[in-house]
């Protein structure tokens, strides 16, 4: 077998043999007083994308207070399609304002929620879309 190469923020590892991420990785973005958290689901099937968004809405609204959401929409990340929903929620007093978005890779569901304590204006709405324009897949991935 080959080795197989994997690259985080602090160098590249070389490994023996291809690996399944199940990371979730939290960006902190300090100048929009935002954050990015990228996981991955990979139990979800190709057409189940709007039900598990859904389904991740509804846990939201129960363990969360003073729950607002909007309707799934259509969006794209990466130039892929993808879905999207906006929500506002409580957590522990304090109200937080998040993006949702997902998108079906080739084996695995990628899920996107940029979060922050301020209203998503005009600036964080066009940096988001441009976070999810900006994703470059990797070869194999269905591009």
């Amino acid at each position: 077998m080959s080795d197989v190469k994997y690259t985080l923020s602090e160098g590249t590892l070389t490994l023996p043999e291809a690996v399944q991420d199940r990371s979730m990785t939290i960006l902190s973005l300090p100048k929009a007083g935002a954050s990015l958290v990228l996981t991955r689901a990979w139990d979800v099937k190709p057409g189940d994308e709007e039900a598990y968004l859904k389904s991740q809405v509804a846990k939201i609204k129960r363990d969360m207070k003073k729950f607002t959401g909007g309707e799934v929409q259509a969006t794209q990340v990466g130039g892929r399609p993808a879905q999207e929903v906006a929500l506002r929620f409580e957590n522990h007093g304090v109200t937080v304002h998040e993006q949702l978005a997902t998108t079906m890779l080739d084996d695995h569901l990628l899920v996107m929620a940029m979060s922050r304590t301020a209203l998503f204006d005009e600036d964080a709405l066009a940096l988001w879309e441009s976070i999810k324009a900006g994703l470059e897949f990797m070869p194999g991935e269905g591009a």
